[in-house]
């Protein structure tokens, strides 16, 4: 669920909003022809779409959509909303902005042997939506029956669009990491047929940036049992997203996607390689993160670490309601009897309270000297520490624990509001390495703390309850 945490996802959201104010609000267009809402549906689906694609793309998309939807308005609130939301979306894409060019020598790249077709998959796929919403114009022009298709040809052709613009976006990028000059950095790296994997070592030698991207190879250079890292000259900037070339000795590695994941991880400067964690180096605990609740509590009492109540309440409520209104507005568009809108709202309602319930309210950690117990989205679980017990944070929200033969993934999002009593990420994490290195010098221990999964509370059902009532009010 990770993907629900990246700042696209801010385009849908404000798309949501924007859908909702427009159609259930401001009254839809103030064209009567069956074609007006399903177009202007479409434009407002359409950049929610196309964001995960290519971001400038989408901002055009929005911007379109609002520029098509001043002359439709009822009202200037619809005209407000509506440039609000492609505003929202330039935003989003100024976030692709190049950073500055790194301190770093630049020199070009050696010619390669031949450049690629990359970006494949997406230009198949952008091409084939393009075929659909031209199947869709003809099926609507043929048929006046057909006109609520309209919202989803719309959407075939601007995510056709935006897969394409993604293709052409990358596949210059290749061109352009050919014939312009590039940053050079001195690096290790291991070849393995189309793939390098990557070591950036840092000026002092301690760390390194580790990456890998596919590479297109004539032949493999290696045997699988014959992998091992090589000094290499990397031209490119070492982050998420860019394109770079790799030179072993006389060998030019081309790339056929851009980097992925950049990850910082120590470094061994003799070997060329990163460093072994060797004496639970990773695993101190931070003095400043432990709080004195923490610090000075008994080891064999239990604690426990829940997401701050007003905030998982809060964003269940939002989750239930705002999936309510969403499809119960499209189904009132669909012209559907009142008897299916309120089902569907039910539905709609009860999907959205019980993912919230799941991802919000029910999970809870409890730990003490003993062990920790736990409860996640769908698992329960109950370990022992462990010699290799580990705890780390990834910097989004989440605590990954690993005790006995489990590794838990625990979330812990930033406490609000602010008096809130919620542990913060750091917390957390020294809190557990506090309470596991006191555990490994303790014998005898008590088996891990018990923990119920515990039931949907009356106040669940009755805020399902009440957000299918708002959501007809508010439709009808």
């Amino acid at each position: 669920m990770r993907w629900l945490m990246r700042v696209d996802t801010a385009v849908p959201a404000a798309g949501l909003v924007t859908f909702l104010l427009v159609f259930g609000v401001f009254g839809g267009p103030s064209d009567p022809a069956p074609a007006a809402r399903w177009v202007g549906l479409g434009v407002l689906i359409g950049p929610a779409l196309m964001v995960y694609a290519h971001r400038g793309a989408a901002a055009w998309a929005a911007v379109l959509g609002a520029v098509l939807w001043t002359p439709l308005a009822n009202s200037p609130g619809t005209v407000l909303v509506t440039w609000g939301y492609a505003a929202a979306a330039i935003v989003v894409s100024r976030l692709d902005k190049p950073p500055a060019p790194l301190p770093v020598p630049h020199r070009r790249p050696p010619p390669p042997y031949a450049l690629p077709h990359v970006a494949v998959p997406a230009e198949v796929g952008g091409f084939a939506l393009l075929l659909m919403a031209a199947a869709g114009v003809f099926w609507v022009a043929v048929d006046d029956a057909a006109v609520p298709w309209l919202a989803l040809t719309i959407c075939a052709f601007s995510l056709g669009c935006a897969l394409l613009a993604r293709a052409v976006r990358h596949q210059s990028a290749l061109r352009r990491l050919f014939t312009t000059p590039q940053p050079v950095h001195a690096v290790r790296a291991v070849e393995q047929e189309g793939y390098v994997h990557v070591l950036v070592p840092s000026a002092d030698g301690r760390t390194a940036l580790e990456f890998a991207f596919d590479v297109a190879e004539p032949e493999p250079w290696h045997d699988e049992d014959d992998v091992h890292t090589e000094a290499a000259v990397l031209y490119g900037d070492p982050r998420p997203g860019s394109w770079c070339a790799l030179e072993v000795g006389e060998r030019l590695h081309v790339p056929v996607g851009p980097v992925g994941e950049v990850i910082e991880v120590p470094y061994d400067v003799v070997e060329g390689l990163p460093r072994e964690i060797e004496d639970d180096e990773e695993q101190l605990v931070d003095p400043e993160s432990l709080r004195p609740a923490d610090r000075d509590a008994d080891a064999f009492v239990p604690r426990e670490h829940r997401i701050s109540p007003q905030r998982a309440w809060i964003a269940t409520v939002a989750i239930g309601l705002g999936g309510a209104l969403g499809l119960t507005e499209v189904a009132h568009l669909a012209g559907l009897p009142r008897n299916a809108l309120i089902a569907v709202a039910a539905v709609a309602a009860g999907a959205g309270f019980e993912f919230g319930w799941r991802s919000q309210l029910r999970p809870r950690l409890r730990w003490h000297a003993g062990g920790i117990a736990a409860i996640g989205f769908r698992e329960r679980n109950r370990e022992p520490w462990a010699t290799d017990s580990a705890i780390v944070h990834d910097d989004e929200g989440t605590v990954v624990l690993t005790a006995g033969e489990a590794v838990l993934s625990v979330p812990v999002p930033a406490p609000w509001p602010s008096r809130s009593r919620q542990r913060t990420a750091d917390q957390l994490v020294a809190a557990l390495r506090d309470t596991r290195i006191r555990a490994l010098a303790l014998s005898p221990l008590p088996p891990p703390p018990e923990l119920e999964v515990p039931r949907r509370p009356v106040l669940l059902f009755a805020l399902w309850a009440a957000t299918v009532a708002a959501t007809m009010l508010i439709v009808n």
